[in-house]
Protein backbone atom coordinates (compact mmCIF):
# COMPACT_ATOMS: atom_id res chain seq x y z
CA UNK A 1 0.00 0.00 0.00
CA UNK A 2 1.42 3.34 -0.92
CA UNK A 3 2.15 5.77 1.86
CA UNK A 4 -1.23 7.52 1.81
CA UNK A 5 -1.52 8.70 6.17
CA UNK A 6 -4.85 10.11 5.75
CA UNK A 7 -7.88 8.95 3.74
CA UNK A 8 -7.31 10.99 0.23
CA UNK A 9 -9.96 12.43 -2.43
CA UNK A 10 -9.54 9.88 -5.45
CA UNK A 11 -9.90 11.93 -8.39
CA UNK A 12 -11.23 9.90 -11.27
CA UNK A 13 -10.37 12.09 -15.04
CA UNK A 14 -7.51 13.22 -13.17
CA UNK A 15 -5.18 14.24 -16.27
CA UNK A 16 -8.46 16.23 -18.00
CA UNK A 17 -8.89 19.70 -17.93
CA UNK A 18 -11.43 19.85 -14.45
CA UNK A 19 -9.75 16.80 -13.07
CA UNK A 20 -6.23 18.51 -13.49
CA UNK A 21 -7.47 21.65 -12.29
CA UNK A 22 -9.21 20.46 -8.98
CA UNK A 23 -6.31 17.94 -7.82
CA UNK A 24 -4.05 21.56 -7.92
CA UNK A 25 -6.41 23.50 -5.77
CA UNK A 26 -7.32 20.44 -3.63
CA UNK A 27 -2.98 19.68 -2.83
CA UNK A 28 -2.84 23.44 -2.11
CA UNK A 29 -5.19 23.35 0.83
CA UNK A 30 -3.94 20.41 2.04
CA UNK A 31 -5.74 17.98 0.80
CA UNK A 32 -4.15 14.24 0.11
CA UNK A 33 -5.09 13.13 -3.09
CA UNK A 34 -4.97 9.43 -5.10
CA UNK A 35 -5.32 10.16 -9.09
CA UNK A 36 -6.81 7.86 -11.53
CA UNK A 37 -6.25 8.00 -15.44
CA UNK A 38 -7.64 5.86 -17.92
CA UNK A 39 -3.73 5.83 -19.34
CA UNK A 40 -0.40 5.31 -18.10
CA UNK A 41 0.63 7.98 -19.81
CA UNK A 42 2.83 11.34 -19.58
CA UNK A 43 0.15 13.39 -18.51
CA UNK A 44 -0.82 11.40 -15.31
CA UNK A 45 2.92 11.04 -14.74
CA UNK A 46 3.74 14.58 -14.80
CA UNK A 47 0.61 15.52 -12.53
CA UNK A 48 1.59 12.78 -9.77
CA UNK A 49 4.94 14.31 -10.05
CA UNK A 50 4.00 17.99 -9.58
CA UNK A 51 1.42 16.82 -6.45
CA UNK A 52 3.45 14.59 -5.35
CA UNK A 53 0.56 12.24 -5.23
CA UNK A 54 0.26 8.68 -6.46
CA UNK A 55 -2.15 7.65 -9.31
CA UNK A 56 -3.09 4.34 -11.02
CA UNK A 57 -4.52 3.73 -14.31
CA UNK A 58 -7.66 2.30 -15.30
CA UNK A 59 -9.75 2.11 -18.66
CA UNK A 60 -13.21 2.05 -18.11
CA UNK A 61 -13.71 0.88 -21.86
CA UNK A 62 -12.08 -2.21 -21.21
CA UNK A 63 -14.23 -5.03 -19.45
CA UNK A 64 -12.51 -4.68 -16.56
CA UNK A 65 -14.29 -5.84 -13.07
CA UNK A 66 -15.52 -4.09 -9.74
CA UNK A 67 -13.07 -5.97 -8.05
CA UNK A 68 -9.97 -5.25 -10.39
CA UNK A 69 -11.01 -1.22 -9.63
CA UNK A 70 -11.11 -2.39 -5.98
CA UNK A 71 -7.57 -3.40 -6.09
CA UNK A 72 -6.33 -0.73 -7.46
CA UNK A 73 -7.64 1.16 -5.32
CA UNK A 74 -6.62 -0.52 -1.97
CA UNK A 75 -3.81 -1.10 -3.04
CA UNK A 76 -3.31 2.58 -2.30
CA UNK A 77 -5.58 3.39 0.42
CA UNK A 78 -8.02 1.14 2.92
CA UNK A 79 -10.38 4.39 2.81
CA UNK A 80 -11.76 7.55 0.95
CA UNK A 81 -12.80 11.20 2.24
CA UNK A 82 -14.12 11.30 -1.06
CA UNK A 83 -14.32 10.88 -5.04
CA UNK A 84 -14.28 13.17 -7.64
CA UNK A 85 -15.64 11.52 -11.59
CA UNK A 86 -14.73 13.29 -14.10
CA UNK A 87 -14.20 10.87 -17.09
CA UNK A 88 -15.57 11.75 -20.74
CA UNK A 89 -14.70 10.32 -24.04
CA UNK A 90 -14.67 12.13 -27.43
CA UNK A 91 -17.11 11.62 -30.18
CA UNK A 92 -18.15 12.74 -33.54
CA UNK A 93 -19.79 15.75 -33.54
CA UNK A 94 -22.94 14.76 -36.18
CA UNK A 95 -26.33 15.40 -36.17
CA UNK A 96 -28.62 12.42 -34.67
CA UNK A 97 -29.20 10.62 -37.38
CA UNK A 98 -26.19 10.20 -38.84
CA UNK A 99 -24.53 9.05 -35.61
CA UNK A 100 -24.32 5.45 -35.45
CA UNK A 101 -25.65 3.55 -32.62
CA UNK A 102 -22.59 2.29 -31.09
CA UNK A 103 -21.44 5.93 -30.31
CA UNK A 104 -24.42 5.78 -28.12
CA UNK A 105 -23.51 2.65 -26.99
CA UNK A 106 -19.91 3.96 -26.12
CA UNK A 107 -21.36 7.45 -24.87
CA UNK A 108 -23.90 5.30 -22.15
CA UNK A 109 -21.12 2.83 -20.92
CA UNK A 110 -18.14 5.45 -20.22
CA UNK A 111 -20.90 7.69 -18.68
CA UNK A 112 -23.01 5.42 -17.10
CA UNK A 113 -22.23 1.36 -16.62
CA UNK A 114 -18.37 2.92 -15.34
CA UNK A 115 -20.30 5.42 -13.32
CA UNK A 116 -22.13 2.65 -11.46
CA UNK A 117 -18.86 0.83 -11.22
CA UNK A 118 -17.37 3.63 -9.46
CA UNK A 119 -20.39 3.68 -6.61
CA UNK A 120 -20.28 0.36 -6.11
CA UNK A 121 -16.16 0.08 -5.63
CA UNK A 122 -16.18 3.06 -3.43
CA UNK A 123 -18.80 3.15 -1.29
CA UNK A 124 -17.35 0.52 0.96
CA UNK A 125 -14.12 3.13 1.30
CA UNK A 126 -15.71 6.26 1.76
CA UNK A 127 -17.98 4.37 4.24
CA UNK A 128 -14.62 3.60 6.17
CA UNK A 129 -13.72 7.43 6.40
CA UNK A 130 -17.14 8.55 8.45
CA UNK A 131 -15.69 8.14 11.85
CA UNK A 132 -13.19 11.67 11.05
CA UNK A 133 -14.84 12.78 8.11
CA UNK A 134 -18.18 13.71 5.87
CA UNK A 135 -17.69 11.45 3.08
CA UNK A 136 -18.03 14.05 -0.50
CA UNK A 137 -18.52 12.12 -4.03
CA UNK A 138 -18.88 15.23 -7.08
CA UNK A 139 -19.95 14.35 -10.30
CA UNK A 140 -19.05 16.55 -13.20
CA UNK A 141 -22.19 17.08 -15.15
CA UNK A 142 -23.21 19.98 -17.38
CA UNK A 143 -24.97 22.81 -17.66
CA UNK A 144 -26.70 21.55 -20.91
CA UNK A 145 -28.80 19.56 -18.93
CA UNK A 146 -30.40 23.12 -17.27
CA UNK A 147 -30.42 24.73 -20.47
CA UNK A 148 -31.40 24.13 -23.66
CA UNK A 149 -28.12 22.15 -25.34
CA UNK A 150 -26.63 22.43 -29.24
CA UNK A 151 -26.95 20.19 -31.90
CA UNK A 152 -24.55 17.64 -32.50
CA UNK A 153 -23.82 16.40 -29.21
CA UNK A 154 -26.71 13.86 -28.32
CA UNK A 155 -24.69 11.10 -27.32
CA UNK A 156 -22.62 13.10 -24.87
CA UNK A 157 -25.91 14.63 -23.33
CA UNK A 158 -28.06 12.14 -23.17
CA UNK A 159 -25.60 9.72 -21.55
CA UNK A 160 -25.01 12.68 -19.01
CA UNK A 161 -28.68 13.20 -18.29
CA UNK A 162 -29.06 9.25 -17.62
CA UNK A 163 -25.65 9.59 -15.37
CA UNK A 164 -27.26 12.82 -13.43
CA UNK A 165 -30.55 11.18 -12.57
CA UNK A 166 -28.67 8.15 -11.67
CA UNK A 167 -26.36 10.92 -9.28
CA UNK A 168 -29.43 12.43 -8.16
CA UNK A 169 -31.14 9.07 -6.84
CA UNK A 170 -27.94 8.22 -5.36
CA UNK A 171 -27.81 11.25 -3.41
CA UNK A 172 -31.19 10.33 -2.03
CA UNK A 173 -29.89 7.22 -0.91
CA UNK A 174 -26.47 8.25 0.17
CA UNK A 175 -27.38 11.22 2.77
CA UNK A 176 -29.14 8.15 5.01
CA UNK A 177 -25.56 7.34 5.32
CA UNK A 178 -24.16 10.40 6.14
CA UNK A 179 -22.34 10.79 2.60
CA UNK A 180 -22.97 13.96 0.90
CA UNK A 181 -23.63 13.32 -3.11
CA UNK A 182 -23.15 16.64 -5.05
CA UNK A 183 -23.58 17.32 -8.96
CA UNK A 184 -21.88 20.46 -10.60
CA UNK A 185 -22.89 21.45 -14.10
CA UNK A 186 -20.38 23.57 -15.81
CA UNK A 187 -20.37 25.55 -18.97
CA UNK A 188 -18.47 24.77 -22.20
CA UNK A 189 -15.06 25.24 -21.46
CA UNK A 190 -11.90 24.31 -23.40
CA UNK A 191 -10.71 20.55 -23.05
CA UNK A 192 -9.56 17.41 -24.77
CA UNK A 193 -13.64 16.62 -25.38
CA UNK A 194 -13.87 19.77 -27.01
CA UNK A 195 -10.26 20.11 -29.01
CA UNK A 196 -11.90 19.07 -32.20
CA UNK A 197 -14.06 22.34 -32.34
CA UNK A 198 -12.99 25.13 -34.34
CA UNK A 199 -11.58 27.94 -32.56
CA UNK A 200 -14.17 30.58 -34.69
CA UNK A 201 -16.89 28.46 -33.00
CA UNK A 202 -15.44 29.21 -29.51
CA UNK A 203 -15.13 32.91 -30.21
CA UNK A 204 -18.48 32.87 -31.46
CA UNK A 205 -20.14 31.81 -27.92
CA UNK A 206 -17.99 33.86 -26.03
CA UNK A 207 -19.21 37.00 -27.82
CA UNK A 208 -22.95 35.77 -26.81
CA UNK A 209 -21.97 35.36 -23.28
CA UNK A 210 -22.37 38.22 -20.36
CA UNK A 211 -18.46 38.58 -19.99
CA UNK A 212 -17.56 37.82 -23.17
CA UNK A 213 -15.62 34.76 -21.85
CA UNK A 214 -16.47 31.15 -21.33
CA UNK A 215 -16.27 29.92 -17.93
CA UNK A 216 -12.93 28.60 -16.54
CA UNK A 217 -11.92 25.46 -15.01
CA UNK A 218 -10.33 27.53 -12.01
CA UNK A 219 -13.58 28.41 -11.72
CA UNK A 220 -14.81 25.50 -11.10
CA UNK A 221 -12.11 23.65 -9.05
CA UNK A 222 -13.02 27.05 -6.58
CA UNK A 223 -16.41 24.91 -5.87
CA UNK A 224 -14.84 21.84 -5.75
CA UNK A 225 -12.89 22.96 -2.75
CA UNK A 226 -15.58 25.34 -1.83
CA UNK A 227 -17.87 21.63 -1.62
CA UNK A 228 -15.09 19.28 -0.03
CA UNK A 229 -14.27 22.86 2.80
CA UNK A 230 -18.42 21.47 3.74
CA UNK A 231 -19.68 25.17 2.74
CA UNK A 232 -21.95 24.03 0.37
CA UNK A 233 -23.73 20.77 1.92
CA UNK A 234 -26.95 21.96 1.70
CA UNK A 235 -27.02 22.04 -1.64
CA UNK A 236 -26.18 17.78 -1.86
CA UNK A 237 -28.09 15.98 -4.67
CA UNK A 238 -28.93 19.17 -6.72
CA UNK A 239 -27.42 20.42 -10.22
CA UNK A 240 -25.02 23.20 -8.99
CA UNK A 241 -24.41 25.67 -12.17
CA UNK A 242 -21.05 26.84 -12.88
CA UNK A 243 -21.29 29.08 -15.83
CA UNK A 244 -20.38 32.33 -17.73
CA UNK A 245 -23.43 31.74 -19.73
CA UNK A 246 -26.56 33.91 -19.81
CA UNK A 247 -28.81 33.31 -16.70
CA UNK A 248 -32.16 30.86 -17.76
Amino acid sequence: MSNINKSPILIFGASGAIGSSAAHILKKNKYNLLLSNSKNNKDIKNLSGKLKSPYFSFNFDKKLSKKQLVNKIEKHTSSLQGIIISIAKPFPNKLIQNTEDYIFEEQINIHLLSLHKIIRSCLPLLERAKNFCTPRIIYISSEYLIGSPPVKIAPYIAAKSASTSYVKILAKELIKKDIRVFILSPGMIKSNLTSNIPEEYFKQIEQSMPEKKLTSTKEISNIINAIYKGYLDASYGNEIQVSKAERR
